[in-house]
């Protein structure tokens, strides 16, 4: 692979024993805005680096390559040195885990090892030696080696983002929505909240053809002492949430606020949340579903 004159993809290869949690790995890349790739052969490397250097939103990659690839292709090693070799911008992670948990996440999810799908060994135990060896030398290259036998899925993706976070700087968004419930509930929803006994602009006629958006009608709402409480016992919560979403790695929230129709109360309760969260400095969006209908 020949060196470019401008070389700016940065390369994550992702490598490890089957079971110790590539998967999970992979996705926590993906949402950290990495283009991913599964199973990539090791000729093709140098082919995708050069076509991620010609397209800027592919500028960070991260491709996994384990033992389904080095049993077709012995020199994949050779093909990531030639990489490191050319000056890439490239970190090696390999996930490891103990023999006894390996076999026992195969037997929990009732996996078929892929040695012994491909024929080259018959049992489980011959399967983890087997593999570890065919990996010596891509370990060998691991810039960073994680050991996920007592990780939990939501550990190694905080570990993970940890190693490879996001180019946004900005917090987790919310995104607050208001919706009918004749309509549907949101089916994106994390948290659904029903405003349906609040004070009905619809039944005052001077107010039915107006909006929660507008200051009339969301004065009318808000009249209600009943409103601001309700509006508090929800903005509590997800300011209680909050910390602890982003501690399980959650991309964003999603908060549902529902009334009949989707025209006045969910829409003014949705205004006025996303005011208080914003004011705490907050990443925030609102949209109304079911405004127009």
């Amino acid at each position: 692979m020949g060196a470019r004159e401008s070389i700016a993809t940065e390369l994550v290869v992702l490598t490890g024993i089957s079971g110790s949690g590539k998967s999970t790995a992979l996705h926590a890349l993906e949402d950290a805005g990495y283009f991913c790739v599964d199973n990539l052969p090791g000729p093709m490397l140098e082919t995708l680096l050069d076509l991620a250097d010609d397209h800027p939103r592919m500028s960070r990659v991260a491709i996994v390559t384990d033992v389904r690839e080095a049993s077709h292709f012995p020199d994949v090693a050779r093909h990531i040195q030639t990489a490191i070799d050319a000056d890439r911008s490239m970190r090696v992670l390999f996930l490891d885990a103990s023999d006894d948990r390996i076999i026992t996440r195969f037997k929990e999810t009732r996996r078929t090892h892929p040695l012994i799908t491909m024929g080259v060994v018959e049992t489980l135990g011959e399967a983890v030696e087997h593999e570890r060896e065919s990996l010596r030398p891509l370990r060998a290259l691991a810039s960073t080696v994680v050991d996920t036998t007592g990780l939990s899925v939501h550990d190694l993706k905080r570990r993970v983002k940890a190693l490879f976070p996001s180019e946004q700087t900005q917090e987790m968004p919310i995104h607050i929505t208001s919706f009918g419930f004749r309509h549907g509930i949101p089916p994106e929803a994390d948290f659904v909240f029903d405003v349906r006994y609040l004070p009905n602009p619809y039944f005052v006629e001077e107010l039915r053809d107006g909006t929660g958006l507008d200051e009339a009608v969301a004065s009318y709402i808000f009249e209600s002492q009943a409103t601001h409480r309700v509006l508090g016992h929800i903005d509590g919560l997800i300011s209680d949430v909050l910390p602890l979403a982003r501690h399980e790695g959650k991309p964003s929230l999603t908060v549902a606020i529902g009334c009949t129709g989707g025209h006045h109360r969910s829409v003014a309760v949705a205004e006025a949340l996303h005011k208080l969260i914003i004011e705490r400095g907050e990443r925030t969006l609102v949209a109304h579903r079911d405004i127009g209908r």
